[in-house]
């Protein structure tokens, strides 16, 4: 009888697996992704973050600018305290604030209901769509000073706009649309909304056009009125357009500076003074004014009203965002 040889009770050996090679770190891997992302990353350190912490720095300083900085006297909130007290900012920011206030609830509305006209297949489309649009490209230093002679007093009759309403026998005598503390403000931003009209128009333009075509078909067939599409139609699907349209002329409109520089200086009597141009005349003539005699910078007091600029408009961003949010949800 044949014996068979007990079989072991230990484990058959088992050959170890041959380690995998080694793969190169995460940094080499993405060295490429890496390397074309540093150019925008300098610049934006460079160009943004160096600049800010700059301005926060020299904020706290007793610096006009031409010293060298780090011998200028630190003066902690010193500042700030006088940027809380001064009458002429509070008045810049209620300027700015109202200024922007009416770009939105007059110039908005008004972008949107060209858009809505050009939108809706009317004959030489264009043409108008020009038309609307050329005051855009043409330069605002160049619109603000034409719009000086226009509304200008001098002479017999004045400027075009006095001449035409003293013929028309509604004023007895020229009047300086921009040398009087009650018709400036008004005068500048008229001219402010006419000139940046058709660029929100052509937004709002883009905008519709994403509506689908066959949305207003179907309405159409159930008997719904063009009031009924445009609310329960246009105005929900261009909702988020309308978001971002809305944030950048706040934003733009805080920061205006051009028009108010060129047309009226900030007066008369700082009644068109706006944020930013508070800020320039004193990084520029410690606060002399534009048309008055040039002093010292006070580049120091200067950053702090760039400082107090900067939460201005963050602080209504963020408003505008929650309003957004609120929208969304409802």
């Amino acid at each position: 009888m044949v014996q068979t040889a007990p079989v072991s009770a230990q484990p058959f050996a088992t050959t170890a697996p041959a380690s995998p090679a080694r793969r190169p770190g995460n940094f080499r891997r993405f060295l490429p992704a890496y390397l074309m992302c540093a150019p925008t990353i300098i610049l934006f350190l460079v160009f943004m973050v160096f600049p800010i912490f700059f301005v926060i720095y020299t904020s706290m300083l007793n610096w006009d600018g031409i010293g060298s900085v780090l011998s200028a006297e630190f003066t902690g909130l010193d500042n700030y305290q006088r940027l809380l007290t001064d009458e002429i900012w509070w008045r810049a920011v209620r300027n700015t604030v109202l200024y922007a206030t009416l770009k939105v609830l007059i110039e908005l509305p008004l972008a949107l209901l060209i858009a809505l006209v050009l939108n809706s297949g009317l004959r030489g489309v264009v043409v108008f769509r020009t038309i609307a649009f050329l005051p855009v490209i043409t330069s605002i230093a160049v619109v603000s000073l034409a719009f000086t002679f226009f509304f200008s007093p001098i002479g017999p009759t004045g400027g075009a706009f006095n001449t035409v309403l003293i013929d028309l026998g509604w004023l007895d005598r020229p009047i300086a649309w921009l040398g009087e503390r009650d018709t400036a403000f008004w005068t500048v931003t008229g001219v402010a909304i006419w000139h940046d009209l058709g660029i929100n128009m052509v937004f709002f333009l883009a905008a519709l056009q994403t509506v689908p075509r066959d949305l207003y078909d179907a309405a159409m067939v159930d008997g719904a009125g063009a009031w009924q599409r445009f609310r329960n139609i246009t105005i929900p699907t261009i909702r988020p357009l309308t978001a971002v349209i809305l944030t950048l002329s706040l934003s733009g409109s805080l920061k205006v500076f051009d028009y108010f520089a060129v047309m009226t200086g900030g007066g008369p009597n700082f009644s068109t003074t706006t944020m930013v141009l508070y800020m320039f005349r004193y990084t520029s003539f410690g606060g002399g004014g534009l048309g008055g005699s040039q002093t010292t910078p006070a580049v120091g007091y200067g950053s702090s009203i760039a400082i107090g600029l900067g939460l201005v408009i963050f602080a209504f961003i963020l408003v505008q965002q929650w309003i957004n949010r609120l929208q969304d949800r409802g």
